[in-house]
């Protein structure tokens, strides 16, 4: 049977009271006719993890803030972004894939269609099959699993009396177009770092399988797609004073100006507004942004910056010329521009591709001095 494994694991770095995981089930919200969205929370020393069913979302994780010298922390803020409650979130439809885990395939395919040849139980191959499915991103592609993917579905919940709580969901023949039955299992759980004295690490286990006597077979690419912002979600400053590392990601790919891949892969070193081989701002990374790939004076981009972090403007004002990107961009004119692409994880010849972790990326903010690493 085919099965998908997908682990991520989030370390936040905090200092550490040694305080065992504690887990509990919060009051359920009623949708009419639809079910009752459960939630459950996660403590481990200062961290405080709240999930829900809808979408298997992170609805927060809630960190100390350290910035003082004081022992013991000033102040807690959600880092994540989403909706108020996850009503609020089903009412809206999430649009933004705020939280939740994204499906049957995360991120873009193409015209919104695909092709597969499926076997026959005797061994023997049917013809060419092309699967039509929602192009719900800009009429043009689809995007994470179109107007009804995983992210919307209410799953089946579980809560284990240690640290950790499972989300099941089912997606028949046909759901969102996609060929084959298949059964998605998210496990959620935190747990004390076994490297580091200090914080707590989430870790999120998908697995996707073919349902029992299922002999389609179906592309299956699982995401958690929550946004984060270690100064809080509501900060004014953004995400601009964050440094990002990403010591394992050398190459990136290209995207077309509808944000789809163009089949290469190209070095960190040619561009280097991709290049967080070395701890840098993301405040810096985009005034190369500007620069070099769309087009605009070195002096332009670095007011664009400048503005939001003087102001603290909620308006997006990074603008692409009206005549379009540099040469070789993806942009189009008159278009908010950033990073929304792929990087290439580096592995080593030893590695054990379907179980060994890998550094993807570090995020910190030194004012309040959180930190986060991910492993996938």
């Amino acid at each position: 049977m085919l099965t998908h494994l997908v682990n991520h694991n989030l370390h936040f770095l905090l200092p550490s009271r040694y305080i065992d995981t504690t887990i509990s089930e919060l009051p359920s919200i009623q949708i009419p006719s639809q079910g009752s969205i459960r939630q459950f929370q996660l403590s481990l020393n200062d961290v405080t993890v709240q999930l829900s069913c809808l979408g298997a979302s992170i609805n927060s994780i809630v960190l100390p803030d350290y910035s003082s010298a004081a022992s013991t922390p000033q102040s807690f803020d959600d880092v994540v972004l989403s909706y108020k409650s996850p009503q609020e979130q089903y009412q809206h439809n999430n649009t933004q894939f705020f939280s939740a885990i994204v499906g049957r395939v995360a991120n873009r395919i193409k015209d919104g269609k695909f092709q597969l040849q499926q076997q026959q139980q005797d061994g023997s191959s049917e013809d060419i099959t092309t699967y039509n499915l929602d192009r719900n991103d800009g009429n043009v592609n689809h995007l994470h699993g179109g107007y009804a993917g995983f992210c919307h579905r209410i799953w089946e919940a579980e809560m284990d009396d240690q640290n950790h709580v499972k989300f099941t969901l089912i997606s028949n023949d046909g759901d969102q177009g996609y060929p084959g039955g298949i059964k998605i299992t998210a496990i959620y759980s935190l747990v004390a770092n076994e490297d580091d004295d200090i914080g707590a690490k989430l870790r999120l286990q998908m697995y996707g399988c073919l349902q029992e006597g299922e002999t389609k077979a179906t592309p299956i690419a699982l995401a958690q797609h929550s946004y984060f912002n270690l100064a809080s979600h509501s900060s004014s400053e953004r995400i601009l004073k964050h440094v990002l590392h990403m010591p394992n990601c050398d190459k990136f790919t290209p995207l077309d100006n509808t944000s789809i891949p163009t089949k290469k892969v190209q070095s960190v070193k040619d561009v280097t507004a991709m290049d967080f081989c070395q701890p840098r701002t993301i405040s810096d990374a985009l005034v190369h942004y500007g620069d070099e790939m769309v087009g605009l004076t070195p002096e332009t981009a670095e007011d664009n910056v400048q503005q939001i972090m003087n102001d603290g403007s909620t308006e997006s004002i990074f603008k692409v010329p009206k005549e379009g990107g540099a040469a070789g961009s993806n942009l189009d004119g008159d278009k908010p521009y950033g990073f929304d692409h792929n990087y290439v994880i580096n592995r080593h010849d030893d590695d054990d591709a379907n179980s060994a972790l890998r550094l993807a990326a570090i995020l910190s903010h030194p004012p309040t001095r959180r930190s986060m690493s991910i492993h996938t």
